[in-house]
């Protein structure tokens, strides 16, 4: 496996996120060695609390993310009756990304970034 990412840019998306973007992004984690995603093996599509989001970048796990994937459009919760909103932060995280170069890629509802990737040519435009 090759390391695409270290802990100054996962932290620098953190700050980035935390600071620009208006609600937290479901996300689930792959760590190396792990066969388990955290939080769960399904992704949310409602926004979560700022600190599930915050827990993600304790130091001792930034080194272990094999990958991280982000849902970008979250849905928030308005009441039993009432259809939640919906908030797409999909510019504004592509945006952080790039700026911060931080390797991603787009599949469907979702951003996924590699902290190490099997095949650089995962990134390669199709």
């Amino acid at each position: 496996m090759t390391s695409v990412m270290n802990e100054t840019k996962w932290k620098r998306l953190n700050r980035a996120v935390s600071e620009e973007l208006t609600y937290a992004p479901p996300y689930q984690i792959k760590y190396l060695g792990e066969d388990t995603l955290f939080p769960s093996d399904l992704l949310s599509e409602y926004e979560i609390l700022w600190g599930e989001w915050d827990e993600i970048w304790l130091e001792s796990r930034l080194r272990s993310i094999e990958w991280i994937r982000l849902r970008p459009s979250v849905l928030l919760y308005k009441g039993v009756i009432l259809d939640p909103d919906v908030c797409d932060m999909s510019t504004e995280l592509i945006s952080i990304l790039e700026r911060e170069r931080i390797p991603f890629i787009l599949e469907s509802e979702t951003i996924q970034i590699f902290g190490y990737i099997r095949n650089t040519g995962i990134f390669e435009p199709t």
